[in-house]
């Protein structure tokens, strides 16, 4: 975990990176959404293939935009549909003018609870699908090979401390952003630093299991 933390630090290109994952955040947080987060999944990638060295690798190499389009493409078809679904799921409880009782409540629940699941599979698969597309670099290399990961403990470990490391960081980070002003610019180099710390553990994990 410590190693992690580091990360961002180290080595030739770590501040560099930082700087642009930092800028990466902070645009999409003022002047164009998700958009603007599409270099830094491609900086993500590039973290991914890089995961046996112990520092960072450049984050302005060619192809990284390139990059950062098909880590987006993975993402959207791994996670719209339970996204999808949750947003549907989470809209009938808010129109709903009474409250679920009895038999009602029961299917609400399963329901939600088969939805959070799915995101959490979704959320859990997609990791190794970036790294077998850093790997080869090919979009239909994120689709296959999951099992062999996915059941390794290595990697298990090294995404549920990334995925609290992450989801702590970003919780964080909007805290910040919506306070706006020098909490904005704060708020979004505490997103960058977080995702690349999530990223540098998940990555260890995911070499781990596939080497």
């Amino acid at each position: 975990m410590d190693e992690a933390l580091r990360y961002p630090l180290r080595g030739e290109h770590g501040e560099k990176a930082l700087l642009v994952a930092w800028l990466c955040v902070f645009v999409h947080a003022v002047a164009i959404p998700f958009l603007a987060l599409v270099p830094l999944a491609g900086y993500l990638v590039s973290v991914f293939a890089a995961a046996p060295d112990p520092d960072p690798p450049s984050a302005l190499e060619r192809g990284v935009l390139s990059r950062g389009v098909g880590a987006t493409g993975l993402g959207i078809a791994y996670l719209a549909a339970p996204l999808l679904a949750a947003g549907v799921t989470f809209r009938l409880l808010l129109e709903t003018e009474r409250a679920p009782t009895g038999g009602d409540a029961v299917v609400v629940l399963a329901g939600s609870t088969a939805v959070l699941f799915a995101l959490a599979v979704a959320g859990y698969l997609l990791p190794i699908g970036i790294g077998n597309y850093a790997r080869t670099g090919s979009i239909r290399a994120g689709f296959g090979g999951l099992g062999d990961a996915a059941g390794n403990a290595a990697y298990f470990v090294g995404w549920c401390s990334g995925a609290i490391l992450f989801l702590l960081g970003v919780a964080l980070s909007s805290a910040l952003v919506e306070m706006g002003g020098l909490a904005l610019v704060v708020g979004s180099l505490v997103g960058a630093y977080a995702t690349l710390v999530a990223t540098r553990r998940i990555a260890r994990g995911y070499v781990a299991a596939v080497e």
